[in-house]
């Protein structure tokens, strides 16, 4: 086997520590010579896409591909890799937000920030869904959830305010002073679905930002959960966003109504703003679907498997060797 570590310099918690960073790879690699190992810095928005593709296209053996970085890394590698049959994905959260661990416990982040345990540890089957033509493995989102979540990063970060308070501000600036609610169609499945929404939510996972607002998303079940959100009144717009990050959007029916399905496509009359695990795009049609099974991702041991639903028996665990200098 293989190891990749591709490394953002731009991510939250590496931006001005690479060289450190690098050499605590490069530690870790020296005391396990057996390890065949390779460390790229990506040097431009989307070189990890096409650096990883390439070189686990030439590889004749298994590439563990580790991507030190946030969101936006582990969207680029996967990205690079998707199809590709000889690839495991391993995330070392560095980012300013990691969202996607949040939905493995609350000891994720010490379990996947460890170059022993994401050496070691198996890989779970997990699904991804096909957005246009890129790979998304946590959330897609729509209009306001997309510009609501984008100006709250930027306000937290920039006024040290805390997150769901940020994107509450943010949430209501574009709702109520910009008024960002757009006439969207829905088809899902032979359902049409045409109204004027404030935000959509597909998630692939439950958690997101600093709530859980897809309660019913399981990464590995074979569906995408859609949830729309109309404009509430101003009297209840911060109780309705509270209990919606809660994950209690069913007190608020009138409102928020959810979606479970395979396939979908989304169209409006002008540009839509999409993120894409945190990356933004624009269009004015959006066709989704579910790939059940499709990543191999690297899950340290110690997470508790009880939280997921079985992999199906022929979806291949790869085993490892354990002896060696681990630290």
């Amino acid at each position: 086997m293989k190891h990749l570590c591709i490394i953002n310099p731009k991510a939250g918690q590496i931006a001005g520590r690479v060289t450190g960073l690098v050499s605590e790879i490069k530690d870790f690699f020296d005391r396990n010579p057996r390890m065949d190992n390779t460390i790229h810095v990506t040097r431009w928005k989307r070189d990890a896409s096409g650096y990883t593709m390439r070189f686990v296209n030439n590889a004749s053996e298994m590439v563990r591909v580790y991507a030190f970085g946030g969101g936006g890394t582990l969207f680029e590698v996967i990205n690079g890799v998707m199809g590709l049959p000889n690839v495991q994905v391993a995330y070392f959260p560095l980012g300013r937000e990691n969202d996607l661990l949040l939905n493995f416990g609350s000891n994720s982040i010490y379990e996947f920030s460890s170059m022993r345990n994401l050496s070691l540890a198996p890989v779970i089957a997990m699904d991804t869904i096909l957005a246009g033509n890129h790979y998304v493995v946590s959330v897609i989102l729509i209009g306001l959830e997309a510009l609501s979540y984008q100006a709250g990063m930027k306000l937290a970060e920039q006024l040290k305010l805390p997150l769901n308070f940020s994107y509450l501000l943010s949430g209501f600036y574009y709702a109520f002073i910009k008024g960002e609610i757009r006439h969207y169609c829905i088809e899902i499945e032979g359902i049409k679905l045409e109204e004027n929404y404030a935000g959509i939510f597909i998630g692939n996972v439950s958690s997101h930002g600093t709530g859980t607002p897809a309660p019913e998303a399981l990464f590995n079940d074979g569906y995408m959960d859609l949830y729309t959100l109309k404009i509430p009144p101003r009297n209840k717009v911060v109780r309705i966003i509270m209990d919606y990050q809660k994950g209690l959007y069913s007190k608020w029916p009138e409102y928020i109504q959810h979606y479970r399905c395979k396939k979908l496509r989304i169209t409006s009359p002008a540009d839509m703003t999409i993120s894409l695990d945190g990356e933004i795009f624009f269009d004015t049609e959006l066709n989704l679907e579910i790939y059940p099974f499709s990543l191999n991702f690297v899950c340290p041991a110690n997470i508790s498997f009880s939280i997921f639903k079985p992999s199906p028996e022929d979806v291949p665990i790869t085993e490892f060797f354990t002896d060696g200098d681990y630290y």
